[in-house]
């Protein structure tokens, strides 16, 4: 639950980049999205203490152990490591493209008249986030 307020208040932190930059706010706008990268960082590590949690039991693809499970169990656990596998490299691409668009904006071709690509690289971000709402009941609210 702790990543989903995590990827939430990044959603947010991006509406305050854009709209930081929309009003020529420049240095609020990298604050922001600096905010919005760290709390994609965030959202990695949990994941990466999650999955490990879930290795160090043998519950991982290809393993014998998961073949063993139940048919259900085995399954669940498949598609829970290609799903959240597939939302965590998107999350790291939406971490690079912030990352272009902040060098971007601190060199000055992303500005309040030109801040498209802040924009749509917002609206990448809240697909991302989209995604995860979906995955949430899937795969943590479903035990």
């Amino acid at each position: 639950m702790t990543n989903t307020v995590v990827l939430l208040t990044s959603s947010l932190t991006m509406v305050m980049s854009v709209n930081a930059l929309q009003r020529n706010q420049v240095g609020k706008s990298i604050g922001f999205l600096i905010g919005t990268f760290g709390l994609s960082c965030a959202f990695l590590v949990i994941k990466f203490f999650e999955w490990s949690a879930k290795h160090s039991h043998g519950l991982f693809p290809g393993n014998e152990h998961i073949h063993e499970l139940p048919h259900g169990e085995g399954l669940f656990f498949n598609l829970y490591f290609m799903m959240t596998g597939l939302h965590g490299i998107h999350v790291v691409i939406g971490m690079i493209i912030m990352a272009v668009v902040l060098f971007k904006i601190r060199s000055g071709a992303v500005d309040a008249t030109n801040f498209r690509m802040l924009e749509y690289t917002g609206l990448y971000w809240h697909l991302v986030d989209l995604i995860w709402i979906f995955l949430l009941p899937l795969f943590y609210l479903t035990n």
